[in-house]
């Protein structure tokens, strides 16, 4: 077994007059992730539920598509599972990118380009309908300037999306017509 592998030990540690983020504790190192107190939703319960686990390996499985150390894979999961279950919805900051894409509904844990100055890359975590709430994989600005980290939760318009690596297309079978 990986000490990346989910156990009964992992716990959430609730932010504190002692740490000011979001730790999971996984009985052998704590992991530090971006996000504040104010930033978080109330956290009733602190440890790792089978769900969390079946999130954590969706997104450990896209993010393995970047050849990511293990190291990173694991602390990217972590980050994008704390945002998909932790973080508060804000309304989207799409006015600060470009649309290029049209009718596109990107699935959780899918790897997305954010058309700012320079394509970033992102995972998604959640969908809203017609938005997307994203942890940003790269570091880059938004049209206006704005810097916006690694590690950074923003939601946008699906819109200001497009699928990061393509998607292999199906191979077709011809099948013999019987009589």
């Amino acid at each position: 077994m990986s000490a990346y592998t989910p156990t009964a030990k992992w716990q959430w540690l609730v932010p504190s007059q002692q740490q000011s983020q979001l730790q999971l504790d996984t009985g052998a190192a704590l992991q530090l992730t971006p996000f504040s107190s104010s930033q978080l939703i109330t956290i009733e319960e602190s440890h790792f539920t089978l769900e969390q686990a079946q999130f954590y390996w969706t997104f450990w499985h896209s993010l393995e598509q970047l050849k990511f150390s293990e190291e990173a894979c694991f602390a990217a999961s972590v980050d994008a599972l704390c945002c998909q279950q932790f973080v508060r919805q804000t309304g989207h900051k799409s006015w600060g990118f470009n649309p290029v894409s049209q009718h596109y509904q990107p699935a959780i844990a899918e790897l997305v380009f954010l058309a700012g100055r320079v394509s970033m890359l992102a995972i998604v975590t959640n969908n809203y309908g017609a938005s997307s709430q994203l942890l940003l994989l790269d570091s880059g600005e938004n049209l206006q300037g704005k810097q916006l980290l690694a590690g950074q939760a923003i939601v946008v318009l699906n819109d200001r999306l497009q699928p990061a690596l393509q998607q292999k297309p199906t191979p077709q079978r011809h099948f013999a017509k019987s009589a």
